[in-house]
């Protein structure tokens, strides 16, 4: 009965929220950052094609088969501590003696590889800056401070715990299917001070809707997230939706792709509120 009973709640719960997907779409000249491999997709094989392939067999049978080419840092994807270093060391440890060509091997604890990370369900919070100051988006490469998030904080009267999964609204989400320029060199985003900050409250996940993360400096925000703390970091988020709903908390569900000795993954996460 009790069983019965969570279910039925559970049930209700879901009927009285909303899913909102926070993942972009995949495709052929989607922007990449210019360091990394272009995003590839094909039809490796055609209806027309398999038809005669399987006439034996399978009289009348045809199908499709797609097929992709990309690093796991396209579009909204899930970094781990392991795709950033200083020094070449990450947690204080040198990364250079786990790397094989196949992926990382035999990491010690706390480092992990993505296949490690089971499904995530957390408390997710969204800090909405650009909505905080009255704005829609906010300025080009602007450095989001830790005022700015504790302004946020304090306008959606909510509070951080540690665990949680806190998703930083700029805004620049809108331009990665129409303007590749503005979404990949002219965002706005974490400052180091505030990168600090969100990992000082104990949050698990920080996920961002740009692709960079972080301003001014390169991969500052990337390295005191991962490197130096050992937090995860989810990019290339949409969060336009939560954001107009003013949904800022929420339970978010991230599931990374169980590749073993991967440093990342593409992901489809899904915010319910």
């Amino acid at each position: 009965m009790a069983n019965k009973q969570v279910a039925e709640q559970m049930l209700k719960l879901l009927s009285d929220s909303k899913v909102y997907d926070l993942g972009q779409p995949y495709w052929k000249g989607m922007p990449v950052h210019p360091a990394d491999p272009p995003f590839m997709f094909f039809l490796y094989r055609y209806h027309e094609h398999t038809k005669d392939l399987f006439e034996k067999i399978a009289p009348g049978f045809a199908d499709s088969i797609g097929y992709v080419s990309t690093s796991m840092h396209s579009g909204t994807h899930f970094d781990l501590p392991i795709h950033m270093s200083r020094s070449l060391k990450v947690l204080g440890r040198d990364i250079t003696k786990y790397e094989q060509d196949d992926g990382y091997r035999n990491l010690p604890e706390p480092l992990m590889s993505v296949d490690k990370i089971p499904p995530l369900v957390l408390r997710g919070i969204l800090l909405d800056i650009p909505a905080s100051k009255n704005l829609d988006i906010l300025p080009e490469r602007y450095e989001i401070t830790p005022q700015d998030l504790e302004l946020a904080l304090s306008k959606e009267e909510l509070t951080i715990n540690s665990g949680d999964c806190v998703m930083v609204r700029t805004g620049y989400s809108r331009f990665f299917e129409t303007d590749s320029d503005a979404y990949l060199h002219k965002f706005a985003g974490l400052g180091a001070s505030a990168a600090k900050w969100l990992v000082d409250k104990g949050v698990k996940l920080v996920g961002v809707d740009n692709l960079a993360a972080g301003v001014p400096t390169p991969f500052e925000v990337h390295n005191i997230i991962l490197t130096d703390n050992g937090r995860f970091l989810m990019k290339s988020l949409k969060l336009e939706e939560l954001s107009k709903d003013r949904k800022y908390l929420s339970t978010v569900i991230v599931s990374p792709l169980k590749i073993k000795g991967g440093e990342a993954s593409l992901v489809r996460p899904i915010a319910i509120a």
